[in-house]
């Protein structure tokens, strides 16, 4: 077999397929040269690689080494992303601040997860990220679960919540793992059985405080209750503020998450997400970097937009990672690029469209190929929501453009009906009429009634079209 690298005036090269070997960028030469790992990703080869100056991460792509440790001698590899020397655990080439090589080890049962004495490490594919609200000592895992003695983790694009999923757990918990404690024990210390209400989803036992979650969908038959354990809030000093934030004597709580520097004797809820203390103001449970606490306004509370701003800044909220270079992805609030905070103004109720002085915002993001100077809101009607430009009409409701309206010669007569030079277009079905003739077309009534010169037109209970030949 012909081997990946070759040496050359103690150079290294590495074999390709075709053509001449290809020299090795980055400063890694023949002397003590070995390979400690290598693998593919496709076609692509990558690894760790050791010479007299320490252990480099090979990158086929670029066909270059970064030096990642000078500990050679101690240096081992865990899996084809991990490796490890007597002080430090890399990610390929890039350290993971502040982890334990000591204690750290991949889960078994799955290929996602590995643990230290601090936390929990999450790798799927390109994606990774810590995750630090876990007990390490009760952490066992399950191809995309990871389960500690309190809660369920599921992974999917990032690691969540899944405490709704411990009954697809029980058994093979109970069977595999009969020995270590947590809530699949019948002597779990924080079981919720008897938990009774707080005060909206907070509910708490004499040992425990729990936020509850309804899965099935709200008031649907068939909906269930999960109890999702506030880990270390204590029910005796436990105050609820509202149906996001609480706090006890040693914290602030987002649902079932200990807020991030929040100063519990100063911590006030603002509505929905939203939160400040005395110096910060918070969103989801996360101070929001660079907010101005004096002059900052919710502009809407409900959903998960996070329309805000404060003189200098709009902000959105965006699903990124909670800290740099590896937190775990959660909603946090961050500055919408390029709007202007003094004209800007929400247009719609559940924050579908917006406005700054240059600018259309559809559900918090820029939409740049609309055009601010003709745009105009025109309503929400249960989950559609219209507007238009010169260009053409919008439903915000699935970024949806209605293909063959004319903005520039549209206008809307009322809820139902509006018209351009050519088409009748009806909002409730939210199509065009085509057999309607927009030269005559007019509304009779504002309860859906219309007409042209050869039909009239009936909006049914049903949100279908009645036509009538006159």
């Amino acid at each position: 077999m012909t081997s990946l690298f070759v040496i050359e005036a103690n150079r290294v090269l590495l074999n390709q397929a075709e053509g001449e070997p290809k020299l090795i960028k980055g400063g890694i030469t023949g002397d003590s040269f070995s390979v400690i790992h290598s693998f593919y990703r496709g076609w692509i080869p990558f690894g760790y690689l050791r010479d007299v100056q320490g252990v480099w991460w090979f990158d086929g792509r670029k066909t270059k080494v970064t030096l990642v440790s000078r500990s050679a001698e101690q240096f081992q590899v865990l899996d084809d992303d991990y490796g490890l020397d007597a002080m430090h655990v890399y990610l390929e080439d890039k350290l993971i601040p502040n982890s334990d090589a000591a204690s750290f080890e991949l889960l078994p049962g799955s290929p996602y997860f590995a643990k230290d004495k601090h936390r929990l490490y999450v790798k799927n594919g390109d994606r990774f990220h810590t995750w630090d609200d876990i007990d390490v000592e009760t952490a066992v895992a399950r191809m995309d679960y990871c389960t500690d003695k309190d809660h369920v983790l599921h992974l999917y694009q990032s690691l969540s919540y899944a405490n709704g999923s411990k009954d697809e757990l029980l058994g093979w918990l109970q069977e595999a793992h009969p020995h270590v404690r947590g809530w699949w024990q019948p002597d779990y210390n924080e079981s919720e059985h008897g938990a009774e209400r707080i005060q909206g989803y907070w509910y708490k036992t004499d040992r425990a405080v729990y936020y509850c979650e309804e899965i099935g969908g709200s008031g649907r038959k068939g909906t269930r209750l999960v109890y999702n354990l506030v880990r270390g809030a204590d029910p005796a000093s436990f105050e609820v503020f509202d149906d996001q934030y609480a706090r006890d004597a040693e914290g602030v709580y987002c649902t079932w998450r200990k807020a991030t520097r929040a100063d519990l004797q100063t911590f006030e809820a603002l509505g929905g997400l939203f939160g400040r203390d005395a110096q910060n103001i918070f969103y989801n449970g996360y101070a929001v970097v660079g907010a101005d606490r004096e002059t900052f306004q919710c502009l809407l509370t409900s959903g998960s937009l996070g329309l805000s701003k404060d003189n200098n800044h709009v902000y959105h909220a965006q699903f990124v990672r909670t800290s740099r270079p590896f937190g775990h992805p959660d909603y946090v609030l961050e500055q919408l690029p390029g709007a202007d905070a003094k004209s800007f103004t929400i247009l719609s109720d559940n924050g579908s469209w917006a406005v700054d002085q240059d600018h259309v915002y559809q559900w918090g993001a820029l939409a740049k190929k609309l055009d601010r100077a003709s745009f105009t809101f025109l309503f929400d009607q249960g989950v559609e929501s219209w507007a238009y430009d010169k260009h053409r009409l919008y439903n915000a409701n699935g970024r949806r453009t209605v293909k063959g309206i004319d903005g520039q010669t549209f206008q809307a007569f009322n809820r139902y009906w509006g018209k351009d030079e050519h088409n009748v277009f009806c909002f409730i079905t939210g199509g065009i009429q085509r057999a309607a003739d927009a030269s005559t077309f007019r509304v009779t009534d504002e309860i859906g009634g219309a007409e042209d010169a050869y039909f009239t037109y009936v909006i049914t209970d049903e949100g279908t079209i009645k036509k009538s030949k006159k």
